[in-house]
């Protein structure tokens, strides 16, 4: 029998994507952004989250889809990946569905060097692209945000 996992589809821009929901620890409705002065321009800031601060990442900068400010019905799907905890910020959260190998073709097969991407996911009413949750945030990116966030706390 084949692997079958669950995957989180979002949308931003019209446009769907995938997250696997094994790193998502919840979504929740927008809520008031702190910026951090200097920060990466694909950082739109901090949130606290249960008492832990964890930055939040615009997808549509990382994308370099056309930007808009956080609206209140957007949504913020908060995962935990294996170095650490960030937000991503979404149109909508839209749906779990069960995904498995046959339904995947691998960007490497598609296009090579596409770092955010792992597959594409073919679904009965269209295409759907699939993040690697780990290459969002480079271990460098990870740092520097680190350091301003501790030099933004009191």
């Amino acid at each position: 029998m084949a692997r079958q996992d669950k995957i989180l589809i979002f949308t931003l821009n019209e446009q769907r994507y995938a997250i696997p929901l094994g790193v998502v620890e919840m979504v929740v409705r927008m809520v008031a952004i702190t910026p951090l002065p200097g920060g990466p321009e694909f950082i739109d800031g901090v949130i606290n989250v249960h008492g832990k601060i964890i930055p939040v990442l615009n997808l549509r900068c990382r994308f370099g889809l056309p930007g808009r400010p956080a609206g209140f019905n957007d949504q913020l799907i908060i995962l935990r990946c294996a170095t650490r905890s960030f937000a991503l910020i979404a149109d909508m959260a839209c749906d779990v569905w069960d995904c498995t190998e046959q339904m995947q073709t691998e960007t490497a097969e598609i296009i090579p060097d596409l770092p955010l991407l792992t597959a594409v996911v073919k679904l009965p009413d269209g295409l759907i692209l699939l993040q690697d949750p780990e290459a969002l945030l480079s271990p460098g990116e990870s740092f520097a945000i680190d350091e301003l966030i501790a030099c933004d706390q009191p």
